[in-house]
């Protein structure tokens, strides 16, 4: 006598997607209720900004001052790195007595004044030999491999004093 595998049984409670759903009706009047107290929220600060005009003038010549600031400041930090660019020159002796990291900032840096605005240094552990990426006017890209040692000159000392 062989064994028969038990019946499966039907579960109960219908189907998943009805289970999930939920009582749509709940959402709308959550939703109504609470775009009902936005609009009175709305309408109450209107009445009180018709009431006290004062207010609406006060933050609007506080806004148009902030924006005059912010790009006064834009205009002057542009002007200050024009000058800085223009100014930016390197002496071979200066270049050959620089950390090599400071070497590498030092070639952005010079990438930068030439015309290569997104000019970065991304040298480091892990840069796969780029030292210095850049992208010059033309839309060419740049990948610099920096490559210095300082010299350590030894003076030799006669031994007369």
């Amino acid at each position: 006598m062989t064994r028969r595998p038990p019946a499966r049984r039907r579960k109960r409670g219908g189907s998943a997607r009805r289970r999930r759903s939920g009582h749509p009706n709940g959402l709308w009047l959550l939703g109504g209720l609470a775009a009902v107290i936005a609009f009175s929220l709305v309408m109450a600060l209107l009445s009180w900004l018709a009431a006290h005009p004062w207010v609406l003038i006060l933050i609007l010549v506080t806004a148009v001052g902030v924006g005059w600031l912010w790009l006064r400041r834009r205009q002057e930090a542009a002007r200050w790195e024009q000058v800085r660019s223009r100014g930016l020159r390197y002496a071979v002796e200066h270049l050959d007595g620089l950390h090599y990291d400071d070497f590498e900032f030092a070639v952005r840096d010079l990438m930068h004044r030439d015309g290569c605005a997104d000019a970065q240094k991304v040298g480091g552990r892990g840069d796969n030999g780029a030292d210095v990426k850049a992208t010059d006017p033309y839309g060419r890209r740049w990948v610099i491999q920096c490559k210095h040692r300082v010299r350590h000159e030894v003076a030799l000392l006669s031994g007369r004093r």
